[in-house]
């Protein structure tokens, strides 16, 4: 037996003996295995520690390729983590595979407050769950090789990426290698800021007393946040049921409104006079608007539940109820108006607007009374706790109607998430991928090594990518 192959069987006989811990290592003929932590690298030795803290010292090449692969990127790993000490860092940014995070720079004095103003940094997903704003103090971060970092606004840059553990920066950082397949461009995947549109929808409640109310089912499917706006102030509300059949919901809230009637002692009928009393928002969408009231006939009566009339209806009504000409409420109608609160993709000039509606479509009044029901087998049965709903005219006069219409009504807020594909990636002003096989780097006239994406980038000096000094701002 040679000498080499006696100092691995006699150094693998040591670490034999040590407790499980850590990953496993493996012999570099494959017939040994252990489990140990690293704890270094230096003059080709390798230091391994087991779960009772016993050191080991081997030589590397006793090690299979792949874990003094593994060895040689933990040493880069540890000594970083070693000089960069414990940091405290926030969460910015949720992206698929992980989050953006910056390192926070405390002020002055241990109790002074801190500003997240350091570096940007990505940090990957593995077990984790975070969420934008949380922190994490005195955490200590491992290298776990670069990322192409691509926001909404301006340029990509190439950012570090840190793992909370050792193990798990190293084998990120082998992952990306691998995945690269010796290709320098693609040693820093691209890592896109996410397009996440909040859409704001705002629709028209009807009291019923009690603080419940009746809104229209799509408004509130699948909302964030659900809040119904009265008097100046957000109050939360939650749904108690919601009827796709009928397009109804009936939420619950603590704002108790004067309830209304919303019955006819008569159903709607074709050909009937009728007049439209219309809710709008104001300028600021903050709130219901002055109502308005237009004149018209039933020109659709065929269905149980829905008519059509041709009353005029202003383009942004969030709803309002048809009367018939004796003050009586012969149907509501719903049209909720959505609005993005964030950056999204532009439609084109060329998006033709949808054309109005001819004719008007309006829910029976009596049809909400289906809403009210508990369950489908006992229709005679209503929701314990809920008002029912009556029957009758609502004044003798428009303003007074009006009034009392107006008093009966809230405005519903909701906000949805709505997440769109990323943007694709950008590089600096002027600079463009090289062609396949060409060098990805440049060589400044300083000797600064920078990649393709780089603004300081120079296409006619390209280079290798162990040339040079790394640059501070892309990384080389």
């Amino acid at each position: 037996m040679s000498q080499s192959a006696l100092l691995q069987a006699c150094l693998f006989l040591v670490l034999g003996c040590l407790a499980a811990a850590g990953r496993e290592w493996r012999s570099a003929d494959g017939s040994k295995t252990v489990e140990a932590s690293f704890g270094g690298l230096k003059d080709e030795r390798v230091l391994l520690i087991g779960k009772d803290n016993k050191p080991s010292m081997l030589a590397l090449n006793a090690l299979s390729a792949a874990d003094q692969d593994f060895a040689k990127l933990a040493q880069v790993s540890l000594h970083g983590a070693r000089v960069l000490g414990p940091q405290t860092l926030e969460i910015t940014t949720v992206v698929d595979s992980g989050y953006i995070a910056r390192l926070g720079l405390q002020l002055a004095g241990p109790k002074s407050p801190w500003v997240f103003s350091g570096e940007t940094f990505f940090l990957p997903k593995g077990k984790r769950t975070l969420e934008q704003g949380d922190r994490l103090e005195s955490t200590q971060l491992f290298y776990a090789g670069n990322r192409t970092f691509q926001p909404l606004e301006g340029d990509a840059s190439i950012i570090r990426a840190f793992d909370l553990t050792l193990d798990e920066a190293v084998n990120t950082d082998l992952r990306v290698r691998a995945s690269a397949g010796g290709d320098p461009a693609k040693l820093a995947p691209i890592v896109a800021e996410p397009l996440i549109e909040i859409v704001s929808t705002r629709g028209l409640a009807l009291s019923l007393g009690k603080g419940f109310y009746v809104t229209e089912a799509d408004l509130v499917k699948d909302v964030a946040t659900l809040v119904l706006h009265e008097d100046g102030k957000d109050v939360p509300a939650r749904i108690i049921k919601s009827d796709s059949k009928l397009g109804l919901a009936l939420l619950s809230c603590a704002v108790d409104l004067e309830p209304m009637r919303l019955l006819a002692r008569k159903p709607a009928e074709l050909g009937q006079n009728i007049y439209t009393i219309t809710l709008s928002l104001t300028s600021t969408r903050k709130n219901l608007g002055s109502p308005s009231l237009t004149r018209g006939i039933i020109s659709k009566a065929s269905s149980t539940t829905t008519f059509e009339h041709d009353a005029a209806i202003a383009e942004n009504a969030v709803g309002g109820f048809v009367l018939s000409d004796k003050w009586e409420p012969l149907g509501v109608f719903f049209r909720s108006q959505s609005r993005s609160e964030s950056k999204r993709p532009k439609k084109s000039a060329s998006d033709p607007a949808p054309p109005p509606p001819a004719q008007s479509l309006s829910l029976r009044s009596e049809a909400l009374t289906k809403l009210l029901i508990e369950g489908e087998k006992d229709k005679a049965k209503t929701i314990p706790g809920i008002p029912g709903l009556k029957a009758g005219n609502l004044g003798d006069a428009a303003t007074a109607v009006i009034d009392v219409l107006r008093k009966s009504t809230a405005l519903v807020i909701v906000t949805r998430e709505i997440k769109h594909d990323p943007p694709a990636p950008r590089t600096a002003a002027g600079a463009t991928p090289p062609a396949a096989g060409q060098p990805q780097f440049s060589l400044s006239g300083s000797g600064t090594r920078h990649n393709f994406r780089c603004r300081y980038f120079n296409a006619a000096k390209l280079c290798q990518p162990t040339e040079g000094k790394v640059c501070k701002i892309c990384g080389g």
